[in-house]
């Protein structure tokens, strides 16, 4: 994930007018009393019980993919190009400069050629849409899927492995995607870190994180820990 600005968490896309009026007429906000559009972003009231107190407590509206996919169809993210939904939120995508570019194609091609070799079926992709769940599409840079044919976005259940390759979204990538992937049974994530040449390598999800991990510096051999055989050499990937 390459995002919009160097900061530590990517900017959110803000929404308009006749995004929420798209939406509420496709029964989105239909699970709240109250919804409303604010500074680009979604809030909604939740119904309250008969012997509840009234409340009028606002709480953030998370897109679901299907929300997502109607506003995309609509056209509400062209000037954005690139986008992900990410826990309900959309976010944009920067365009890739060639260390990212480089680092991303090189790895993919590098895991690829490793898997051919002992005969594997899994295959290696790049910048799909995966679904995570039911409020998270991300596009991971490389994922490997036992299911890289069909319609629509690749299904969680067939996703092996994830890795991001990480510059200005590092911070983000290594708590809040990492957390995601965990919290939704990934088997296995990398996260390369571009500018400190190292990948963070996590596996074994339990609750919204890894319980193993270990760095592997750009010019040594990492070796998936849930995909036996794969192993690929890291240097010159800078």
């Amino acid at each position: 994930m390459n995002v919009q600005a160097p900061i530590s968490r990517p900017q959110s896309v803000k929404l308009g007018a006749d995004d929420f009026r798209l939406l509420r007429r496709s029964g989105a906000f239909a699970a709240y009393s109250r919804s409303e559009l604010l500074e680009g972003e979604l809030w909604g009231t939740l119904p309250r019980d008969e012997d509840e107190e009234e409340c009028d407590a606002k709480i953030p509206i998370k897109l679901r993919i299907e929300d997502y996919f109607r506003l995309h169809e609509a056209g509400a993210f062209d000037r954005y190009g690139k986008t992900e939904l990410i826990d309900g939120v959309v976010y944009a995508m920067n365009p890739q400069y060639r260390p990212h570019s480089f680092v991303k194609n090189e790895l993919a091609y590098r895991m690829r050629r490793v898997l051919e070799a002992i005969g594997s079926a899994l295959y290696v992709g790049t910048e799909a849409s995966v679904v995570v769940s039911d409020t998270d599409l991300p596009q991971p840079d490389i994922f490997i899927t036992d299911e890289p044919r069909g319609e629509g976005p690749v299904p969680r259940a067939s996703v092996r492995l994830l890795a991001e390759v990480a510059d200005s979204s590092l911070d983000f990538d290594l708590s809040h995607k990492s957390a995601l992937y965990a919290a939704n049974s990934i088997a296995e994530c990398w996260i390369v870190d571009v500018k400190s040449q190292v990948i963070h390598q996590m596996w074994a999800p339990e609750g919204s994180a890894y319980t193993e991990r270990r760095e592997v510096r750009f010019g040594e051999r990492i070796e998936a820990a849930t995909i036996a055989g794969l192993a690929v050499s890291t240097v010159g990937l800078v």
